[in-house]
């Protein structure tokens, strides 16, 4: 999969098959085809049945013909993609379907995100699907598989923390919902990471947002929740200590050089996840 330039999104929504009929068959000549799956059901390429399950992810070239097993109603997200023409040696190579595990939440957050934004914010919504493209790439790479070294509850509690950014979120419940004390994320966050577990949430925060405000024609107003700040005079306080510039500045610039992109019908939102939906 070549991943060197964001993708060109051709078709982005959610899917919903197995109503009027129970086997479909389909074949994009020059289109990726990427579900998220929230059903149980069979995908058949090239002759191989995969299963498909709740939290998988399958990935089709282009010209490759597929056919979908469905067990009544049955739900997915997905996007049709164009991607570079010529693949180099050194892009990644990814099987026809991935188990996210527990990178749900952040591979979910990537698609809903890129959903929601595609008619106001194309740019976003590319990035967004950019991004998970390279998190599905990630997971395929020795440097995100367990022998990176990091402690399963590091793991998903950095997972957590990056499909929550938005939320309130304190340490001792990140530690409940790993299955750790208080005390023993901490260790473990210094001994990993080499930095504390709020010191961690702050920086991805601040992260997010100048992604935000670099890459979106959001507001500085807009932005401080979407990173999980209610009040906005925090938010710019913190911001500048990172950056150590007002988010307002970062927002000036964007706006005196806009990203041109060509406008998307808006889609609604409204998936379950659960076997059958």
């Amino acid at each position: 999969m070549p991943l060197t330039q964001p993708p060109v999104i051709a078709d982005l929504g959610i899917g919903l098959h197995g109503v009027d009929s129970q086997v479909d068959d389909w074949c994009l000549p020059d289109l990726w085809s990427l579900h998220l799956y929230g059903y149980t059901g069979e995908l058949e390429v090239c002759g191989t049945v995969i299963p498909i399950a709740p939290g998988r992810v399958s990935l089709v070239p282009p010209g490759v013909a597929t056919r979908y097993r469905y067990r009544g109603e049955s739900r997915h997200l997905f996007a049709h993609i164009r991607l570079p023409a010529q693949a180099g040696e050194d892009c990644p190579e990814l099987p026809a379907m991935l188990d996210c595990g527990a990178d749900l939440p952040r591979i979910r957050d990537r698609f809903q995100t890129a959903l929601e934004a595609r008619s106001l914010l194309p740019q976003l919504a590319r990035a967004e699907l950019w991004s998970l493209l390279s998190l599905l790439s990630a997971r395929q790479s020795s440097r995100y598989d367990d022998a990176s070294g990091l402690h399963p509850a590091v793991r998903a509690a950095l997972s957590h923390i990056e499909a929550h950014l938005n939320e309130p979120m304190s340490v001792a419940s990140l530690a409940r919902g790993v299955g750790l004390s208080h005390n023993h994320l901490t260790r473990l966050f210094r001994a990993q990471l080499g930095t504390t577990v709020v010191a961690h949430i702050r920086n991805r925060r601040m992260h997010r947002a100048h992604h935000l405000l670099t890459r979106t024609a959001l507001s500085v107003k807009s932005v401080a929740p979407m990173v999980g700040f209610t009040d906005l005079q925090t938010f710019n306080k913190a911001f500048r200590k990172v950056y150590g510039v007002a988010p307002r500045s970062i927002r000036d610039r964007v706006v005196n050089h806009p990203f041109e992109e060509d406008a998307a019908p808006a889609v609604a939102l409204d998936l379950s996840y659960s076997q059958g939906r």
